[in-house]
């Protein structure tokens, strides 16, 4: 017994060591990372990108290329603001749990009584339509098993008939907690933020999270003093291999009045690197802290259990969302973004948490390498080889220290 005893001892303090030693990785060069992606980037027609690391050490690096507005001259730096897309579900997933922390709101509550307007919606199944027996949790909703999808993920839904149709929201296509399919669920999230704190989603995130972090150009509307920092975007048609075509709406004419939890803000890479900083020190960036460790901890977990992300039969449109080479059959989903638990060739750790938004920006936190890094392009079709390519390229620069 003694002998397991000191076998079980050694065996844990090797593995801190060896946590320790990935958690203290240094980055390469700023000279190294730049000469590398530059080499990386002449065979690329991307217009603009930028590329930021940040490690538990507090190092930073970072690769700017191309133009803020393709047809101008001013360069793109890390401090433009582009469309992010599905990467404001990490945002609203923040504030949520933020919520369950001051227990003014339960992961696993019945949320009937709360969004009657959301649980009243029926289940389309094969054309028909019937009411839902299993009651919506918050942790459903955050981990896309609560039913809810997106026309561009769902067959049935983008076939579904809206005309007369009275819910705020297009049907449920299972029980939740049954099935994963990715969706407008982190919208829902974002309702529920606003009507449990009694603040409209932009407010409670300037209070609660971005302001804090000084995340100051972060916005679902962006200030008028601030939209000349906003990048272009455009399209590659739906196949993704024809020339790249600017769309001529850079700048949004309208304002935003109902919040889109899931998918509806604008951030600069230096200030969505702050977050994904803040999330990798567990919660906390100097002396602002928007989460505990162990709710982190938490969110970093498979919070699916058995249910399986099918990617290969998963139907998707031209432009959004094939998930393939992104997700893999290992894939889960935990309280904010996908895991990954498989390790990469260059270095990440198999748990690396991660997601990106449909104009191709990306992220990962891979929490035991203790590394965050996060990519900017602004073009569809989502999952593109030119942006997906590059970030891999990147990430195989950073983890191959000095």
């Amino acid at each position: 017994m003694k002998s397991m005893t000191f076998c079980l001892l050694i065996f844990l303090l090797l593995g801190s060591c060896e946590n320790q030693k990935n958690a203290n990785k240094s980055f390469p060069s700023q000279d190294k990372v730049t000469r590398l992606m530059d080499e990386a980037i002449k065979n690329s027609d991307l217009p603009a990108v930028v590329a930021l690391a940040v490690n538990k050490k507090g190092q930073t690096v970072k690769y700017t290329f191309g133009k803020a507005v393709w047809t101008e001259d001013q360069n793109v730096t890390t401090n433009h603001i582009f469309r992010i897309f599905s990467m404001t579900k990490v945002v609203t997933s923040i504030a949520a749990m933020q919520l369950v922390e001051k227990g003014l709101i339960g992961l696993d509550n019945d949320l009937s009584s709360l969004m009657q307007e959301m649980v009243a919606i029926p289940i389309l199944s094969n054309g028909k339509l019937s009411p839902a027996k299993n009651p919506i949790t918050l942790r459903q909703l955050l981990t896309h098993t609560s039913g809810f999808g997106y026309i561009f993920t769902d067959e049935e839904l983008d076939n579904f008939d809206t005309i007369n149709w009275r819910y705020k929201d297009l049907p449920r296509r299972f029980e939740s907690g049954t099935q994963f399919l990715y969706g407008n669920s982190i919208d829902w999230v974002g309702r529920i933020v606003e009507k449990v704190s009694n603040m409209d989603l932009e407010s409670y995130f300037r209070k609660n999270i971005t302001v804090p972090l000084e995340m100051n150009r972060t916005w679902f509307n962006v200030p008028d003093s601030l939209k000349c920092y906003i990048v272009s975007w455009g399209q590659r048609g739906e196949d993704g291999k024809q020339s790249l075509v600017e769309f001529p709406d850079r700048i949004p004419t309208k304002a935003v009045t109902e919040y889109a939890g899931g998918g509806g803000l604008f951030s600069t890479p230096e200030d969505y690197t702050k977050l994904l900083q803040c999330l990798l020190n567990g919660g906390k960036l100097g002396k602002v802290k928007i989460l505990k460790k162990k709710t982190i901890q938490e969110m970093t977990k498979n919070q699916i259990g058995n249910v399986i992300i099918d990617i290969e039969n998963a139907y998707f449109q031209p432009l959004c969302c094939d998930f393939r080479g992104l997700l893999s059959t290992s894939s889960k989903w935990g309280l904010a973004w996908a895991i990954d638990y498989d390790n990469k060739p260059y270095g990440r750790k198999a748990g690396t948490v991660f997601w990106g938004g449909s104009c191709n920006t990306f992220f990962y936190i891979d929490f035991k390498s203790g590394i965050a890094a996060s990519i900017y392009t602004q073009h569809f079709p989502f999952n593109h080889p030119e942006t997906t390519n590059l970030f891999e390229k990147f990430s195989e620069i950073i983890y191959s220290g000095n």
